[in-house]
Protein backbone atom coordinates (compact mmCIF):
# COMPACT_ATOMS: atom_id res chain seq x y z
CA UNK A 1 0.00 0.00 0.00
CA UNK A 2 1.76 3.29 -0.75
CA UNK A 3 2.21 5.71 1.84
CA UNK A 4 2.40 9.62 1.88
CA UNK A 5 5.48 10.82 1.00
CA UNK A 6 6.84 13.11 3.79
CA UNK A 7 8.25 16.54 2.07
CA UNK A 8 11.58 17.16 1.79
CA UNK A 9 14.41 19.24 0.86
CA UNK A 10 15.79 18.48 -2.60
CA UNK A 11 18.10 20.83 -4.32
CA UNK A 12 16.62 19.50 -7.73
CA UNK A 13 13.02 20.01 -8.47
CA UNK A 14 10.82 16.85 -9.09
CA UNK A 15 9.43 16.20 -12.35
CA UNK A 16 6.48 13.28 -12.54
CA UNK A 17 6.49 11.74 -15.94
CA UNK A 18 3.58 10.18 -17.30
CA UNK A 19 3.58 8.34 -20.42
CA UNK A 20 2.91 4.45 -21.10
CA UNK A 21 5.81 4.19 -23.63
CA UNK A 22 9.14 3.55 -22.38
CA UNK A 23 10.85 5.34 -25.11
CA UNK A 24 9.30 8.31 -24.85
CA UNK A 25 10.02 8.49 -20.83
CA UNK A 26 13.96 7.52 -21.24
CA UNK A 27 14.24 10.21 -23.98
CA UNK A 28 12.54 12.95 -21.69
CA UNK A 29 14.62 11.53 -18.77
CA UNK A 30 17.45 11.87 -20.79
CA UNK A 31 17.01 15.22 -21.59
CA UNK A 32 16.39 16.55 -17.53
CA UNK A 33 18.15 14.35 -15.24
CA UNK A 34 21.13 16.12 -13.82
CA UNK A 35 19.06 19.45 -13.44
CA UNK A 36 15.64 17.54 -12.33
CA UNK A 37 14.95 14.75 -9.79
CA UNK A 38 11.96 12.25 -11.46
CA UNK A 39 9.43 9.77 -10.91
CA UNK A 40 7.13 7.80 -13.73
CA UNK A 41 4.11 6.67 -14.36
CA UNK A 42 3.08 4.54 -16.87
CA UNK A 43 -0.26 5.38 -17.54
CA UNK A 44 -2.70 8.53 -15.66
CA UNK A 45 -4.38 6.31 -13.38
CA UNK A 46 -0.67 5.73 -11.80
CA UNK A 47 0.05 9.39 -12.39
CA UNK A 48 -2.44 10.39 -10.29
CA UNK A 49 -1.92 7.98 -7.28
CA UNK A 50 1.87 9.18 -7.04
CA UNK A 51 0.89 12.68 -7.32
CA UNK A 52 -1.50 12.26 -3.88
CA UNK A 53 1.45 10.55 -1.76
CA UNK A 54 4.48 13.26 -2.88
CA UNK A 55 3.79 16.73 -2.40
CA UNK A 56 7.52 17.55 -3.56
CA UNK A 57 6.36 16.85 -7.58
CA UNK A 58 6.56 20.40 -9.31
CA UNK A 59 6.02 19.96 -12.66
CA UNK A 60 3.77 17.07 -14.32
CA UNK A 61 4.75 15.88 -18.17
CA UNK A 62 1.76 13.84 -19.23
CA UNK A 63 1.07 12.20 -22.71
CA UNK A 64 -2.76 12.72 -23.92
CA UNK A 65 -3.31 9.05 -24.67
CA UNK A 66 -2.85 6.43 -22.22
CA UNK A 67 -4.07 3.20 -21.10
CA UNK A 68 -6.81 3.55 -17.66
CA UNK A 69 -6.79 7.36 -17.05
CA UNK A 70 -5.72 9.37 -20.34
CA UNK A 71 -4.26 12.56 -20.27
CA UNK A 72 -7.72 14.52 -20.42
CA UNK A 73 -8.99 12.59 -17.77
CA UNK A 74 -5.44 13.18 -15.68
CA UNK A 75 -5.81 16.52 -16.17
CA UNK A 76 -9.48 17.27 -15.35
CA UNK A 77 -8.43 15.45 -11.98
CA UNK A 78 -5.80 17.41 -11.43
CA UNK A 79 -7.80 20.40 -11.82
CA UNK A 80 -10.83 19.81 -10.47
CA UNK A 81 -8.83 18.86 -7.23
CA UNK A 82 -10.09 20.03 -3.53
CA UNK A 83 -5.72 19.85 -2.72
CA UNK A 84 -4.59 23.06 -3.42
CA UNK A 85 -1.09 21.78 -4.05
CA UNK A 86 -2.09 19.80 -6.63
CA UNK A 87 -5.04 22.11 -8.38
CA UNK A 88 -2.35 24.07 -9.21
CA UNK A 89 0.57 22.30 -10.25
CA UNK A 90 1.88 23.05 -13.67
CA UNK A 91 1.12 20.20 -16.55
CA UNK A 92 3.17 20.69 -19.36
CA UNK A 93 1.34 18.00 -22.65
CA UNK A 94 3.69 15.95 -24.57
CA UNK A 95 1.99 16.07 -28.35
CA UNK A 96 3.47 14.41 -31.30
CA UNK A 97 2.35 17.40 -33.47
CA UNK A 98 2.38 21.08 -32.87
CA UNK A 99 -1.29 21.71 -34.34
CA UNK A 100 -2.95 24.94 -32.96
CA UNK A 101 -6.39 22.24 -32.74
CA UNK A 102 -4.59 20.11 -30.71
CA UNK A 103 -3.08 22.78 -28.26
CA UNK A 104 -6.12 24.48 -28.04
CA UNK A 105 -7.73 21.78 -26.96
CA UNK A 106 -5.17 20.97 -24.48
CA UNK A 107 -4.64 24.83 -22.78
CA UNK A 108 -9.03 24.45 -22.50
CA UNK A 109 -8.46 21.06 -20.39
CA UNK A 110 -5.89 22.99 -17.90
CA UNK A 111 -2.60 22.13 -19.74
CA UNK A 112 0.21 24.92 -18.52
CA UNK A 113 1.90 24.35 -21.90
CA UNK A 114 1.88 22.13 -24.91
CA UNK A 115 5.72 20.57 -26.51
CA UNK A 116 6.29 18.11 -29.19
CA UNK A 117 8.07 14.86 -28.53
CA UNK A 118 11.01 16.30 -31.13
CA UNK A 119 12.21 19.16 -28.49
CA UNK A 120 15.51 19.91 -28.39
CA UNK A 121 16.73 19.72 -24.74
CA UNK A 122 17.86 23.54 -23.91
CA UNK A 123 14.16 24.44 -24.36
CA UNK A 124 13.19 22.03 -22.61
CA UNK A 125 14.87 22.92 -19.56
CA UNK A 126 13.90 26.37 -20.01
CA UNK A 127 10.82 25.67 -19.70
CA UNK A 128 10.22 23.04 -16.76
CA UNK A 129 13.02 25.75 -14.97
CA UNK A 130 10.49 28.21 -14.96
CA UNK A 131 7.81 26.21 -14.44
CA UNK A 132 8.86 24.77 -11.16
CA UNK A 133 10.32 27.96 -9.90
CA UNK A 134 6.91 29.29 -10.39
CA UNK A 135 5.05 26.87 -8.39
CA UNK A 136 5.07 27.51 -4.77
CA UNK A 137 5.49 31.36 -5.78
CA UNK A 138 1.82 32.27 -4.57
CA UNK A 139 2.31 30.83 -1.08
CA UNK A 140 5.78 31.76 -0.51
CA UNK A 141 5.00 35.46 -1.60
CA UNK A 142 1.93 35.49 0.36
CA UNK A 143 4.18 34.42 3.88
CA UNK A 144 6.76 36.64 2.59
CA UNK A 145 4.82 39.98 2.77
CA UNK A 146 3.43 39.29 5.99
CA UNK A 147 6.01 38.55 7.47
CA UNK A 148 7.66 41.54 5.50
CA UNK A 149 5.13 44.35 6.87
CA UNK A 150 4.14 42.85 10.18
CA UNK A 151 8.00 42.75 11.70
CA UNK A 152 8.96 45.98 9.57
CA UNK A 153 11.77 44.56 7.82
CA UNK A 154 11.14 45.95 4.74
CA UNK A 155 13.71 48.37 3.46
CA UNK A 156 13.20 50.74 0.33
CA UNK A 157 13.40 49.24 -2.68
CA UNK A 158 16.48 50.23 -5.20
CA UNK A 159 14.41 49.15 -8.02
CA UNK A 160 15.73 50.82 -11.44
CA UNK A 161 13.77 53.90 -12.70
CA UNK A 162 11.15 53.73 -15.44
CA UNK A 163 13.73 55.12 -17.68
CA UNK A 164 16.35 52.85 -16.75
CA UNK A 165 13.28 49.78 -17.49
CA UNK A 166 12.95 51.56 -21.03
CA UNK A 167 16.02 51.59 -22.35
CA UNK A 168 16.93 47.69 -21.31
CA UNK A 169 13.23 46.62 -21.94
CA UNK A 170 13.97 48.17 -25.79
CA UNK A 171 17.24 46.30 -26.39
CA UNK A 172 15.54 42.99 -24.85
CA UNK A 173 12.55 43.76 -27.45
CA UNK A 174 15.10 44.17 -29.84
CA UNK A 175 16.52 41.20 -29.37
CA UNK A 176 13.35 39.21 -29.39
CA UNK A 177 12.10 40.42 -32.84
CA UNK A 178 15.57 39.95 -34.23
CA UNK A 179 15.85 36.72 -33.31
CA UNK A 180 12.14 35.40 -33.03
CA UNK A 181 11.59 35.20 -29.66
CA UNK A 182 8.54 35.89 -27.22
CA UNK A 183 8.78 39.44 -25.38
CA UNK A 184 6.09 39.74 -22.38
CA UNK A 185 5.22 42.74 -20.54
CA UNK A 186 3.51 43.16 -17.52
CA UNK A 187 2.02 46.16 -15.26
CA UNK A 188 1.09 45.27 -11.93
CA UNK A 189 -1.14 47.95 -10.20
CA UNK A 190 -2.28 47.01 -6.76
CA UNK A 191 -5.76 48.63 -4.72
CA UNK A 192 -8.04 48.89 -1.81
CA UNK A 193 -11.64 46.99 -1.94
CA UNK A 194 -13.69 48.94 1.07
CA UNK A 195 -16.94 48.42 2.23
CA UNK A 196 -17.16 51.87 2.07
CA UNK A 197 -15.57 55.18 0.27
CA UNK A 198 -15.21 56.61 3.49
CA UNK A 199 -12.94 53.78 4.89
CA UNK A 200 -10.16 54.36 2.00
CA UNK A 201 -7.24 55.40 2.59
CA UNK A 202 -5.41 58.11 0.89
CA UNK A 203 -2.93 55.62 -0.26
CA UNK A 204 -1.73 52.51 -0.05
CA UNK A 205 1.19 52.16 3.10
CA UNK A 206 4.16 52.35 1.89
CA UNK A 207 5.45 49.21 3.63
CA UNK A 208 3.36 46.99 1.40
CA UNK A 209 4.20 48.58 -1.83
CA UNK A 210 7.91 48.50 -1.04
CA UNK A 211 7.18 45.04 0.26
CA UNK A 212 5.92 43.57 -3.14
CA UNK A 213 8.33 45.65 -5.04
CA UNK A 214 11.66 43.65 -2.67
CA UNK A 215 9.52 40.55 -3.47
CA UNK A 216 8.61 41.12 -7.01
CA UNK A 217 12.57 41.61 -7.47
CA UNK A 218 13.37 37.89 -5.59
CA UNK A 219 11.32 36.08 -7.84
CA UNK A 220 12.15 37.15 -11.44
CA UNK A 221 15.00 35.51 -13.07
CA UNK A 222 18.39 37.53 -13.69
CA UNK A 223 17.51 37.89 -17.86
CA UNK A 224 14.33 40.03 -16.71
CA UNK A 225 13.07 43.72 -16.01
CA UNK A 226 11.34 44.68 -12.91
CA UNK A 227 10.52 48.80 -12.30
CA UNK A 228 8.16 50.99 -9.88
CA UNK A 229 6.25 52.39 -12.61
CA UNK A 230 3.77 54.03 -10.39
CA UNK A 231 2.52 54.80 -6.40
CA UNK A 232 1.15 51.36 -6.16
CA UNK A 233 1.97 49.82 -9.70
CA UNK A 234 5.00 47.87 -11.21
CA UNK A 235 6.21 47.11 -14.40
CA UNK A 236 8.21 43.65 -15.80
CA UNK A 237 9.81 43.00 -19.29
CA UNK A 238 10.44 39.29 -20.22
CA UNK A 239 11.82 37.85 -23.23
CA UNK A 240 12.06 34.23 -24.06
CA UNK A 241 9.41 33.00 -22.31
CA UNK A 242 6.31 31.12 -22.61
CA UNK A 243 3.23 33.34 -23.01
CA UNK A 244 1.20 30.73 -20.94
CA UNK A 245 4.20 30.86 -18.47
CA UNK A 246 4.17 34.34 -17.58
CA UNK A 247 0.26 34.47 -17.37
CA UNK A 248 1.20 31.49 -14.54
CA UNK A 249 3.29 33.35 -12.95
CA UNK A 250 1.58 37.10 -13.44
CA UNK A 251 -2.18 34.95 -11.75
CA UNK A 252 -0.04 33.77 -8.96
CA UNK A 253 1.43 36.84 -7.92
CA UNK A 254 -1.91 38.91 -7.81
CA UNK A 255 -3.35 36.12 -6.16
CA UNK A 256 -0.73 36.19 -3.39
CA UNK A 257 -1.30 40.25 -2.98
CA UNK A 258 -5.00 39.55 -2.42
CA UNK A 259 -4.10 36.50 -0.43
CA UNK A 260 -1.86 37.94 2.14
CA UNK A 261 -3.20 39.27 5.45
CA UNK A 262 -1.82 42.99 4.86
CA UNK A 263 -5.08 44.74 5.12
CA UNK A 264 -5.12 47.72 7.99
CA UNK A 265 -8.63 47.22 8.99
CA UNK A 266 -11.26 43.87 8.45
CA UNK A 267 -13.75 46.76 6.19
CA UNK A 268 -10.77 46.06 3.62
CA UNK A 269 -8.71 43.94 1.08
CA UNK A 270 -5.95 44.62 -1.19
CA UNK A 271 -6.69 43.98 -4.67
CA UNK A 272 -4.29 42.90 -7.51
CA UNK A 273 -4.82 43.20 -11.64
CA UNK A 274 -2.08 42.23 -13.81
CA UNK A 275 -2.08 43.82 -17.66
CA UNK A 276 -0.30 41.69 -19.53
CA UNK A 277 0.68 41.79 -23.80
CA UNK A 278 2.92 39.53 -25.38
CA UNK A 279 3.97 39.48 -28.86
CA UNK A 280 3.37 35.89 -29.42
CA UNK A 281 -0.66 36.01 -28.14
CA UNK A 282 -1.50 39.02 -29.05
CA UNK A 283 -0.60 39.69 -32.49
CA UNK A 284 0.91 42.98 -32.15
CA UNK A 285 2.83 44.34 -34.51
CA UNK A 286 6.51 43.88 -33.83
CA UNK A 287 7.60 47.13 -35.06
CA UNK A 288 5.69 48.41 -31.84
CA UNK A 289 8.06 50.08 -29.30
CA UNK A 290 8.28 49.02 -25.74
CA UNK A 291 7.01 52.25 -24.54
CA UNK A 292 3.35 50.98 -26.83
CA UNK A 293 2.93 47.72 -25.28
CA UNK A 294 4.00 48.93 -21.36
CA UNK A 295 1.26 51.10 -21.92
CA UNK A 296 -1.41 48.57 -23.28
CA UNK A 297 -0.24 46.22 -19.97
CA UNK A 298 -1.04 49.37 -17.67
CA UNK A 299 -4.29 50.04 -19.96
CA UNK A 300 -5.27 46.23 -18.87
CA UNK A 301 -3.93 46.45 -15.32
CA UNK A 302 -6.06 49.51 -14.60
CA UNK A 303 -9.82 47.87 -16.48
CA UNK A 304 -8.72 45.18 -14.13
CA UNK A 305 -8.29 47.36 -11.06
CA UNK A 306 -11.72 49.86 -12.02
CA UNK A 307 -13.54 46.22 -12.26
CA UNK A 308 -12.21 44.80 -9.14
CA UNK A 309 -10.80 41.90 -10.19
CA UNK A 310 -7.66 40.37 -8.99
CA UNK A 311 -6.10 38.33 -11.54
CA UNK A 312 -5.03 38.88 -15.25
CA UNK A 313 -6.08 41.21 -17.81
CA UNK A 314 -5.19 39.75 -21.24
CA UNK A 315 -6.52 40.62 -24.58
CA UNK A 316 -9.62 38.03 -24.19
CA UNK A 317 -10.16 39.69 -21.09
CA UNK A 318 -9.66 43.01 -21.81
CA UNK A 319 -12.88 42.13 -24.91
CA UNK A 320 -15.14 40.57 -22.51
CA UNK A 321 -14.95 43.49 -19.46
CA UNK A 322 -15.22 46.19 -22.05
CA UNK A 323 -17.92 44.90 -23.98
CA UNK A 324 -20.07 44.12 -20.73
CA UNK A 325 -19.51 47.44 -19.69
CA UNK A 326 -20.35 48.50 -23.01
CA UNK A 327 -23.37 46.65 -22.46
CA UNK A 328 -24.64 48.51 -19.31
CA UNK A 329 -23.67 51.98 -20.31
CA UNK A 330 -26.06 51.13 -23.57
CA UNK A 331 -28.94 50.12 -21.26
CA UNK A 332 -28.44 52.86 -18.93
CA UNK A 333 -28.14 55.44 -21.84
CA UNK A 334 -31.11 53.95 -23.19
CA UNK A 335 -33.61 53.57 -19.85
CA UNK A 336 -32.43 57.42 -19.39
CA UNK A 337 -31.11 56.12 -16.15
CA UNK A 338 -27.40 56.87 -14.64
CA UNK A 339 -24.97 53.60 -14.63
CA UNK A 340 -25.18 52.20 -11.51
CA UNK A 341 -21.69 50.72 -10.43
CA UNK A 342 -21.71 46.82 -10.02
CA UNK A 343 -21.27 47.00 -5.85
CA UNK A 344 -24.28 48.63 -5.79
CA UNK A 345 -26.10 45.30 -6.60
CA UNK A 346 -28.36 46.74 -9.15
CA UNK A 347 -30.49 44.03 -11.20
CA UNK A 348 -31.61 44.18 -14.82
CA UNK A 349 -35.21 43.31 -15.31
CA UNK A 350 -33.93 39.29 -16.57
CA UNK A 351 -30.15 38.17 -15.12
CA UNK A 352 -27.81 40.86 -13.65
CA UNK A 353 -25.23 42.19 -15.45
CA UNK A 354 -21.80 40.59 -15.11
CA UNK A 355 -20.19 43.32 -13.09
CA UNK A 356 -22.85 42.55 -10.70
CA UNK A 357 -22.44 38.65 -11.06
CA UNK A 358 -18.67 39.61 -10.32
CA UNK A 359 -19.32 41.49 -7.37
CA UNK A 360 -21.41 38.79 -6.18
CA UNK A 361 -18.82 36.43 -6.66
CA UNK A 362 -16.12 38.51 -4.68
CA UNK A 363 -18.64 38.81 -1.94
CA UNK A 364 -19.08 34.96 -1.60
CA UNK A 365 -22.48 34.95 -3.24
CA UNK A 366 -21.72 32.05 -5.63
CA UNK A 367 -24.75 29.68 -5.38
CA UNK A 368 -26.71 33.14 -6.77
CA UNK A 369 -24.29 33.27 -9.37
CA UNK A 370 -25.02 29.82 -10.94
CA UNK A 371 -28.73 29.79 -11.92
CA UNK A 372 -27.68 33.07 -14.39
CA UNK A 373 -24.53 31.22 -15.84
CA UNK A 374 -26.70 29.58 -18.68
CA UNK A 375 -28.07 32.91 -19.73
CA UNK A 376 -25.07 34.71 -20.83
CA UNK A 377 -23.39 34.75 -23.77
CA UNK A 378 -20.39 31.76 -24.03
CA UNK A 379 -17.78 34.45 -23.86
CA UNK A 380 -19.38 36.52 -20.94
CA UNK A 381 -20.02 32.86 -19.34
CA UNK A 382 -16.40 32.07 -19.42
CA UNK A 383 -15.22 35.20 -17.85
CA UNK A 384 -17.29 34.65 -14.66
CA UNK A 385 -16.35 30.86 -14.53
CA UNK A 386 -13.13 31.92 -14.62
CA UNK A 387 -13.87 34.20 -11.91
CA UNK A 388 -15.53 31.62 -9.58
CA UNK A 389 -12.77 29.54 -10.52
CA UNK A 390 -10.19 32.08 -9.28
CA UNK A 391 -12.75 32.27 -6.02
CA UNK A 392 -12.28 29.18 -4.97
CA UNK A 393 -8.56 29.26 -4.73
Amino acid sequence: MATLAAPDISVKPRVLIADDSRIVRASLIKHIEGMFEFREALNGEEAWETLLIDPNIRVVITDLTMPKLDGYGLLQRIRSSKISRIRDIPVVVVSGSDESVERERAKAAGATDLITKGIGTAQLLSRLDILSKLVATQREFERSLETLVRNAQVETVDLPSADVLRTQASVLLANAVKNRKNFVVLNVCVGLKCLSPDDAPAALPASVVDAIGQLLQRNVRQTDLVARTGEAEFTLATGSINFDAARYFARRVCKAIAGAQLALDARMSFIASCGVVSLSDDDVDTHLTFDALAEIAHRRAMLGLNCAITGVVGRTEEEVLLRSKGTMAAAASHSGLDQAPASAGVRSAGSPDVPVLLQWIRDGRRAEVLPHLDKLPADLRTLVEVAMQQGEQ
